[in-house]
């Protein structure tokens, strides 16, 4: 395993309450935005930042290198030799941090790098929280495309005409573009009711939920004292699914904190429309992901 870029003496969560990691590739404009909203948080001194770049190229190391000192926090860059992906990326990070001597942090974020801090006191507020009450949370996510939630990503798992609809979707790519093109006319159609039944981002209140979005998602020290950790077994997408499906076996509640308030530029590196190349892995996670269901 190599030892990550630019770091004599890496040594995560040394002194931090919080260890952030965020995994980027090719598209650093989005990474120097997100570490500037996180170094105007109240709270950043006591973080650490992470960020693993996934373009195994390394074209983009003079840029991230130059994001050191932006803020009062620590950054430690990590080069894989490959792309490992979103999980993959931040698993990547997580063995790193367990191999370190120092204590593990309270908190572990693993975010997109295309998500911006909607409060200042955001880092304030999550440490303030219980570690052992919310093993895993998710904030609220506004969309900016939008201005909704994109939390909770699922509240129950989901039922058999869901799993029906996938079975179906996941047939072929043809099949697939095809209910997508009926389901963004439908819901256009829709959007004037929609919009005046919707709530929106901010005025929910705690509760529990199933399933995180996978742009924003926060463990306590809690979560991996339980054995949790992240399945990388699909190397992209699912990501909600599969941490859902953990949190049940090891009976962790996931909570649905929506004081935590983060913004979104959704698929800033995946784009988004449906590729074939996107289809297909998106088809491996949801297979994967409906075996691992209890």
């Amino acid at each position: 395993m190599s030892r990550p870029a630019g770091s004599s003496e890496w040594r995560p969560g040394s002194t931090r309450d919080v260890t952030i990691i965020t995994v980027q590739y090719r598209n650093f404009a989005d990474t120097r935005t997100f570490v500037t909203s996180l170094a105007a948080l109240d709270d950043s001194r006591h973080c650490e930042l992470v960020i693993v770049d996934n373009d195994e190229s390394g074209t983009g190391a003079a840029d991230l290198e130059s994001i050191r000192g932006m803020g009062p926090f620590p950054v430690h860059l990590m080069r894989p030799s490959r792309n490992l992906y979103y999980w993959g990326g931040a698993a990547y990070a997580l063995e790193q941090l367990s191999k370190s001597a120092a204590p593990r942090p309270r908190w572990v974020i693993i975010c997109n790098n295309d998500v911006t801090f909607a409060d200042a006191s955001f880092l304030a507020r999550l440490r303030a929280l219980d570690v052992l009450h919310f093993p895993i949370i998710a904030p609220t996510i506004v969309s900016e495309a939008t201005g909704r939630d994109q939390n909770p990503f699922l509240i129950v798992p989901a039922g058999r005409l869901k799993r029906l609809k996938w079975r179906v979707y996941d047939v072929g790519y043809p099949i697939a573009t095809t209910m997508l093109a009926i389901h963004a006319l439908a819901k256009r159609m829709a959007a004037p009711l929609s919009h005046a039944l919707s709530r929106p981002a901010g005025e929910a209140k705690r509760r529990q939920i199933y399933a995180p979005h996978g742009a924003f998602v926060i463990l306590s020290e809690a979560f991996f004292q339980r054995g949790g950790a992240l399945d990388t077994t699909v190397p992209m997408f699912a990501e909600e699914l599969t941490i859902a499906a953990l949190a049940q076996r090891l009976s962790l509640p996931v909570w649905h904190v929506p004081e935590l308030k983060v913004s979104h530029r959704e698929h800033s590196t995946t784009g988004v429309g449906l590729t074939k190349p996107k289809y297909e892995l998106e088809r491996l996670a949801r297979r994967h992901y409906y075996d691992l269901r209890v």
